[in-house]
C-alpha cells in the first residue's frame, strides 16, 4: 500500500470501520492502484470536458493479496460505472435509475481548481482530479469538504462473474 495520491488529513474510507473516528479527523480513502490509473486516464482523455463517474468499494478482506496491515472491513475503491450505462432508461422515465448511488463520486475539473464547488455532485467520498491528470492530481474529500487522506492500495477485487 503507498500513500501516493494527493489528499490531506484522514476519512472514513467511504462508510467503513474507521466510522467512530473523531468527527474533526476522517478516515483514510483506500483505492486500487488499477482504478486509480483508469479513472486519471479518463480523465485526460475527456479533457476539457469534465468526467463524473460513480465509484463503490469492496471490503479489504474480499480483495486478491490486500496489504497485510489493512483492516479486512475496510472499504476499498475498486469498482466504477460507466457514466452513460443509463443513458436509455433515463430517456424513456426520465429518471437516472441506470446510475447506481454508489460509495463515492471521481470527479475531474479540467480548469485546474481542486476544491470542490456547489456545481460537484457530493457522495460520502469525493475524488476531484486536475490536470495533468496523474495519480498525484487527485484530492479526496468527504461530503463536508474536508481533505481526506488517499492511500493507494496494490490489490486487486476478487474476479466476478454470472452464475448459469
Amino acid at each position: 500500500m503507498s500513500p501516493t495520491a494527493g489528499g490531506g488529513g484522514a476519512a472514513d474510507a467511504v462508510g467503513g470501520p474507521d466510522d467512530a473516528v473523531s468527527h474533526t479527523e476522517p478516515a483514510a480513502v483506500h483505492i486500487t492502484a488499477d482504478l486509480l490509473a483508469l479513472l486519471v486516464e479518463r480523465a485526460a482523455d475527456a479533457d476539457p470536458e469534465a468526467e463524473n463517474v460513480v465509484l463503490d468499494a469492496t471490503p479489504a478482506g474480499e480483495l486478491v493479496d490486500p496489504p497485510g496491515d489493512l483492516d479486512p472491513s475496510t472499504p476499498v475503491l475498486t469498482h466504477f460505472y460507466f457514466p452513460a450505462a443509463a443513458g436509455s432508461v433515463s430517456a424513456v422515465f426520465g429518471m437516472d435509475l441506470g446510475r447506481p448511488p454508489g460509495r463515492a463520486r471521481f470527479l475531474s475539473h479540467p480548469r485546474g481548481d481542486r476544491r470542490l464547488t456547489e456545481e460537484d455532485d457530493l457522495a460520502a467520498t469525493v475524488l476531484v482530479a486536475v490536470p495533468p491528470y496523474g495519480s498525484e492530481d487527485v484530492t479526496a474529500y468527504d461530503r463536508r469538504g474536508r481533505r481526506r487522506k488517499l492511500i493507494v492500495v496494490d490489490a486487486h477485487p476478487p474476479e466476478e462473474g454470472i452464475e448459469e
